[in-house]
């Protein structure tokens, strides 16, 4: 079955799959500007055609656009939510593509946002054409000059004046700062003062900043509140004046959870993380003991499949909870691959990003969340505080796969670690090491998704009677007759959008990320590493993988499409095939060992400054008192002091070997042999050696 997203080109015409089902495909042509959705009955002919060759699948020519960064408080972002708004409720209905229901929902649409049928259709077709994304809505700034460039004022902006007089304040950089500190300090507080409070603190402190000036020449409260709706959030302004209790409880956003409807695989996934119960040892030196490692999973709620994986020592965060993500998008082939397990695509076949996540909340609250959101259009479902039951499925996974590797193994967490009388800490008890536990959960996870029998699944009434259930039954079974909700994405590009991201500093000996340097040839080209000042920017934003530090990657526009590589350089070789948890346990334990040194150093210095000390005194004890010599005659000799002191130095320095006394004579002892023959050769051991065979030559 065709995937949704998929770009296929019919005859030299690209078509975007909008809707795919066993029974019925919707295409659209992304070129054409007055291309509506096209039904084609008949699916398998398509895929036909694509086996054939007659048709193929193509990379999307907006996926640039799809991953573009979109600026905080931008035009661009201004323009693309308000179209959102208009038809986020009907983009996604699979009604919307029929003609028969479309003419009704763009009416209600059109009432309902007091807008036009022309607006409408044109924000649907550029929704569907450019990548079924609310980054399909941005504007196309970058096909005009200086886009996203703020403007220099040299005169006053807007429309002339007509009932006041004069010309009125040009918004410079300083008059900028009184707005954001009158803001702040009268506005964005818990006191609940208005906007207007805010400006008449606007008008204090340009009157002390600028001296007195004529009312018509002050800032006016239009300007203030252009400022405010460009340089800070509705929901930045909501949090600040509002007390937290209050906001907790009347204001703050309500969250679904996963007992809302699924439509079919990939529908919603639930993610979650555990610290496994057991303790790990080091692959390198099986005798130190490494701690708990951490285990994220990811779950696809419809089926019950475990889509996506993740086990490390990295806590509970968003760092481990991206790679968690980034698993679920990989081909599991070439995952198991890594680890020595063998599989086929049908044992795992889930690949790709689906349309909702329900995580904690803590997880998915960093900056990389747009990405999901904007670029991948996936909904982030957050579950409350304290209330673990909302990720049921998830959460019972756990305790499943905790139970069938405890019986087994070693190191298992068992009640305290205090040790009672003739008891053992089972720490010590550690065998298994990070890869060994690995390829368990992995052996466990191909299980549970291809036997586990779950006996209290919610069966859907058109399930048949003869479909087990069994997550990979309900897999296919979904595919064939659900609706497929999986996004078909790169997963280069998808695993590079959710790294995490660290700000690196740049200096010319390198890119410098946690103490380690980087280089790259574009910074190389662009003269960043010379030691002379070419331009080079102070710092830029860099992704790394926490599971390999030999190379992190810059996005120069903050695109994941467009990315350099930059590679350990040979200043930071002995990190080399490390990852960046060893880097930071190797670098906290050179800490420790320079902190001593340097302490020892300390100590022993203070040492030769006393000795240093001691030759100084005995030395000036030593110094003759100067009578009857004038200063002149002292310092006119200094050369033939030199002369005569160099003298002695080679007399006494000049290598003299000693002489060697004469050998004595020795006591002459004579060979043992035939006193008749006289013959002193060695004698010949032949016979000895090879008896007969001596005999025989």
């Amino acid at each position: 079955m065709l995937q949704v997203n998929q770009i296929i080109d019919i005859e030299g015409t690209q078509h975007r799959v909008l809707w795919s089902s066993p029974q019925a495909t919707y295409l659209i042509d992304i070129n054409d500007p007055k291309a509506f959705p096209t039904l084609h009955d008949n699916p398998e002919r398509l895929l036909r055609q694509i086996a054939a060759e007659d048709a193929e699948v193509t990379t999307d020519p907006y996926l640039a656009l799809t991953m573009a960064v979109v600026e905080s408080g931008s035009r661009a972002e201004e323009i693309r939510n308000r179209g959102w708004g208009i038809i986020s409720e009907i983009a996604n209905d699979a009604a919307v593509l029929s003609p028969k229901s479309r003419g009704a929902l763009i009416s209600q649409t059109v009432e309902k946002h007091k807008t036009t049928k022309q607006t409408v259709y044109r924000l649907l077709r550029r929704y569907w054409q450019r990548g079924m994304t609310k980054n399909a809505l941005l504007p196309d700034y970058h096909k005009s000059g200086a886009a996203g460039k703020k403007r220099t004022q040299r005169q006053k902006l807007g429309r002339p004046r007509v009932n006041l007089a004069g010309v009125g304040c040009v918004v410079t950089p300083d008059v900028e700062r009184l707005f954001r500190i009158a803001i702040e300090e009268a506005f964005l507080n818990k006191k609940g003062r208005t906007l207007k409070k805010a400006y008449l603190k606007l008008l204090t402190l340009y009157k002390k900043s600028f001296g007195p000036v004529p009312s018509e020449e002050a800032p006016t409260y239009r300007q203030l509140g252009h400022f405010y709706r460009r340089e800070y959030k509705p929901v930045e302004a909501i949090i600040k004046r509002t007390p937290k209790p209050i906001y907790d409880k009347d204001i703050r956003p309500l969250h679904s959870t996963s007992a809302a409807e699924t439509l079919g695989p990939g529908s919603r996934f639930q993610i979650d993380a555990t610290i496994a119960d057991v303790y790990l040892v080091s692959a390198a030196n099986r005798k130190r003991i490494v701690g708990r490692p951490v285990v994220y999973v990811i779950i696809d709620v419809f089926s019950r499949l475990v889509v996506g994986i993740y086990i490390g020592f990295e806590g509970p965060s968003y760092a481990s909870a991206m790679q968690a993500l980034a698993n679920a998008a990989e081909n599991k082939v070439e995952y198991c691959k890594r680890f020595d397990i063998e599989i086929e695509n049908a044992q795992w076949p889930s690949i790709g990003i689906p349309d909702a996540i329900l995580a904690d909340r803590g997880e998915l609250l960093g900056h990389q969340v747009e990405a999901l959101v904007s670029q991948f259009n996936v909904r982030i479902e957050n579950a409350s505080a304290y209330r673990g039951d909302a990720k049921g499925i998830v959460e019972r996974y756990f305790r499943t796969i905790q139970e069938q590797f405890k019986p087994y193994v070693e190191g298992v967490v068992t009640g305290t670690k205090v040790k009672k009388r003739g008891g053992k800490d089972y720490r010590l008890d550690a065998t298994l090491s990070i890869e060994d536990f690995t390829r368990m959960i992995l052996h466990s996870v191909l299980w549970h998704n291809q036997n586990r029998v779950l006996e209290e699944y919610d069966r859907d009434i058109d399930m048949p009677d003869d479909l087990p259930s069994i997550p990979i039954e309900l897999w296919n079974w979904g595919l064939a007759n659900k609706t497929g909700r999986l996004r078909s994405f790169p997963h280069e590009t998808i695993e590079l959008s959710l790294l995490p991201r660290k700000r690196a500093t740049i200096s010319n000996l390198g890119i410098k990320l946690f103490g380690i340097f980087y280089t790259c040839k574009e910074a190389v080209a662009a003269g960043w590493f010379h030691r002379i000042e070419t331009g080079r920017p102070s710092s830029i934003t860099v992704s790394y993988d926490p599971r390999r530090a030999d190379q992190v990657y810059f996005l120069p526009n903050g695109n994941p499409t467009n990315y350099w590589v930059c590679d350990l350089s040979d200043r930071s070789r002995r990190y080399r095939d490390m990852s960046f948890w060893e880097v930071w346990r190797k670098q906290r334990a050179e800490r420790k060992t320079q902190a001593k040194a340097k302490a020892d150093a300390n100590m022993s210095e203070a040492d030769l400054d006393a000795t240093i000390e001691q030759i100084a005194r005995e030395a000036e004890a030593k110094k003759p008192k100067a009578i009857g010599e004038s200063k002149a005659a002292r310092v006119r000799h200094i050369g033939e002091n030199r002369e005569a002191e160099k003298e002695k130095e080679r007399s006494t320095t000049a290598f003299a070997p000693k002489k060697q006394a004469k050998p004595t004579k020795g006591e002459v002892v004579p060979f043992r042999t035939d006193q008749a023959s006289g013959d002193y050769r060695f004698p010949d051991m032949v016979e000895t050696l090879f008896g007969e065979d001596a005999d025989d030559e």
